[in-house]
């Protein structure tokens, strides 16, 4: 019977051999089931994270007074999401265990019985965090360098995440099916919620390419990562939701919690997406270049071409969404926008130019009806809705403008052609 682990130590453990959700299908140990000398892996049949196989032993090894079983691998080699899994090296590199030296990262932890009974996997002590652990820790049937940590943790039954974790050269990560099908890798409901649809996932189990796409947890849960529970549930195998974005463009419905979606949230419509989704383009409607929302993860990419959104103002105007128009909604118009595929107004090309200033104008009707102090003016197009009218003329404004007075009349209070006016696209 072993006896009981202090909490403090428990509480903290984490799962680290994850190669950013890219561990293996090759076992750990030797093919004489766990002998320390021999190094005779079996060869995985495409490149790990680490690259191709190599010999441990034509590196520079380390960590030679606590177990052995690692070796210097040049910084270069190891990507950015586990280079804080590994010691530095005194020479320079990383120091990494030789199982995954020897498979280039394409690896499967063997299983092992854990503290209480649990279900774990034998993780190398070269690795600093379960250095930190050595003395709770049970060996198992884990090689001399090893020691058997928990899968889940048995003082909170929350899932760590190791025995989840799985690379196949035919898949990559989790069930080897892209998306993945079947009984979930992790569920979220065992992590701490962040976000509506998203819970607090350690950024070691995060693949590197995603780290910046994510959201900090914040304190207690701090080092992990706000990640959408389809990812957790999938192991970042899925395929998200095919829906209609902006002005009906194919989009694919991605969750709230990602930074790149809150920023937007005002501009997306959540169409057929759940309660915690919004409908992000497959291309930026305003210049047609590609959002990469409809290239994450399993997705074959969109169906249709970029198409843009739909002209108006007599081709000098690009239709919006009336939350893309920000300040200057009050002062648009429908013009020749479709009134079937969203709220869409009109806003004409100079407004989506940053910097844009309306050159000044000085009125000729209006001042003469009126009297001088309507002379002043500014150069707006002419399908804007308050410049739209007979009393207003081009005067000594470009085609496709009119010189709108800064006063409107009779009564000379503010027109709000002379107020600044917020361009740049939406």
């Amino acid at each position: 019977m072993r006896t009981a682990v202090p909490v403090s130590c428990l509480a903290t453990l984490l799962i680290l051999l994850s190669a950013a959700c890219q561990v293996g299908d090759v076992n750990a140990t030797g093919p004489n089931g766990g002998d320390d000398d021999d190094e005779n892996w079996p060869v995985p049949a495409c490149d790990g994270p680490l690259g191709s196989v190599r010999d441990p032993d034509s590196l520079p090894a380390c960590c030679e007074d606590f177990v052995g079983g690692a070796h210097c691998l040049p910084d270069a080699a190891v990507p950015g999401v586990l280079a804080g899994r590994f010691a530095a090296c005194a020479g320079g590199g990383l120091c990494v265990p030789d199982p995954l030296i020897a498979t280039g990262g394409v690896y499967t932890p063997p299983a092992c019985t854990s503290l209480q009974g649990a279900e774990g996997v034998c993780l190398s002590g070269c690795i600093p965090e379960v250095n930190s652990y050595w003395g709770i820790l049970p060996q198992d049937s884990c090689d001399q360098d090893e020691r058997c940590v928990p899968c889940t943790n048995p003082l909170d039954g929350k899932v760590t995440g190791a025995c989840e974790l799985k690379y196949t050269c035919e898949g990559g990560f989790g069930s080897g099916q892209c998306p993945h099908s079947g009984p979930d890798l992790i569920d979220p409901a065992t992590l701490p919620a962040c976000e509506p649809g998203a819970h607090c996932l350690p950024a070691m189990l995060v693949p590197g390419d995603m780290l910046a796409r994510l959201g900090d947890c914040a304190s207690p849960n701090a080092g992990s990562k706000c990640v959408p529970d389809d990812f957790i549930r999938t192991g970042g195998n899925f395929i998200p939701m095919t829906c209609d974005s902006v002005a009906g463009a194919e989009g694919r419905c991605l969750s709230k919690a990602l930074p790149e979606v809150k920023a937007q949230a005002a501009l997306l419509p959540q169409s057929t997406c759940g309660a915690a989704e919004l409908c992000v383009p497959c291309f930026n409607p305003l210049d047609q270049t590609d959002t990469g929302a409809c290239h994450l993860s399993c997705d074959p990419g969109p169906t249709e071409s970029p198409t843009g959104l739909p002209a108006c103002c007599s081709g000098r105007g690009t239709c919006v969404p009336r939350s893309a128009a920000g300040a200057n909604a009050d002062r648009l118009g429908v013009d020749e926008c479709p009134t079937d595929a969203g709220d869409l107004l009109c806003a004409p090309n100079v407004f989506l130019e940053p910097g844009f200033q309306p050159q000044t104008c000085e009125t000729g009707l209006i001042q003469n009806l009126f009297g001088a102090q309507y002379a002043e003016g500014r150069c707006l197009p002419d399908c804007l809705p308050d410049v739209d009218n007979f009393l207003i003329g081009q005067d000594n404004c470009a085609d496709g403008m009119k010189c709108a007075p800064c006063l409107a009349p009779p009564f000379g209070q503010e027109s709000g052609a002379c107020d600044p006016i917020m361009t740049g696209p939406p």
